[in-house]
């Protein structure tokens, strides 16, 4: 945590390895561009059945797009699909 801070990023302990998953692809927290206030309420929304379906989803997505989207479009899809899938990680 000091390590993360001493680089200039703010750190949050999103608990034990084991919980890790709750950070992966098709989940409130991945690539969403939360903020520090809204990571944790993200993290708990995760659902471990609907993450890879939503995942699928995403990918299906993506790899239909015809250009490379921009680091803003990215964001939006993933926010835009967890919303779809009743979770609410905050707003863009």
């Amino acid at each position: 945590m000091h390590l993360v801070n001493d680089t200039g990023f703010d750190p949050f302990d999103a608990g034990s390895l084991a919980d890790s998953w709750r950070q992966q692809p098709g989940t409130p927290a991945y690539c969403t561009e939360l903020s520090l206030e809204d990571l944790g309420p993200a993290l708990a929304a995760a659902d471990r059945a609907e993450a890879p379906r939503t995942r699928d989803r995403l990918m299906e997505h993506f790899a239909a797009l015809t250009s490379t989207p921009t680091l803003e479009e990215v964001v939006e899809i993933n926010r835009s699909t967890v919303r779809g899938a009743g979770h609410r990680p905050g707003t863009p």
